[in-house]
């Protein structure tokens, strides 16, 4: 059986995609394949002792034109906030709807965070633990 090929997508600077690739990777254990930043998403990824890559990002549009084929395709978008989901949704579901599943978990972004710097971190928290727990319930459902 082949290893199953995700892809996380988000908004603005990829934190919510970066963050739920690395669970995915480590919670798998090499059992699937996914695609390969500074601020909150990095600190509250060092909590967990796992470090984030800071590469520059990677578009949908320039994965799909280097080939990149993918059996699910999960956009971390929210929206309540000003991301724009409905445009960001559409323009994944027509680069890859019909070639891999498209999944849309609501996962507000990092930078919508407000007040005073210790309650962004716990802020930063919820949204990590978020991503955590939909990656794990994902993983059960397609392993």
């Amino acid at each position: 059986m082949t290893k199953p090929r995700i892809l996380f997508v988000c908004t603005f600077f990829g934190g919510r995609a970066r963050i739920a690739e690395l669970y995915a990777m480590q919670m798998a254990q090499e059992q699937v394949e996914a695609g390969r930043l500074g601020g909150l998403p990095l600190e509250v990824m060092s909590e967990e002792n796992l470090s984030l890559s800071i590469d520059p990002l990677t578009t949908i549009f320039e994965r799909y034109a280097n080939n990149q084929v993918f059996d699910y395709v999960i956009t971390l978008c929210n929206e309540a906030s000003t991301e724009q989901c409905p445009v960001f949704r559409t323009s994944v579901d027509m680069v890859y709807g019909k070639d891999a599943e498209i999944r849309n978990w609501s996962v507000m972004d990092f930078i919508t965070l407000q007040g005073l710097p210790v309650e962004k971190l716990e802020g930063a928290r919820e949204i990590r633990d978020s991503i955590k727990d939909n990656v794990s319930e994902f993983l059960l459902e397609i392993l």
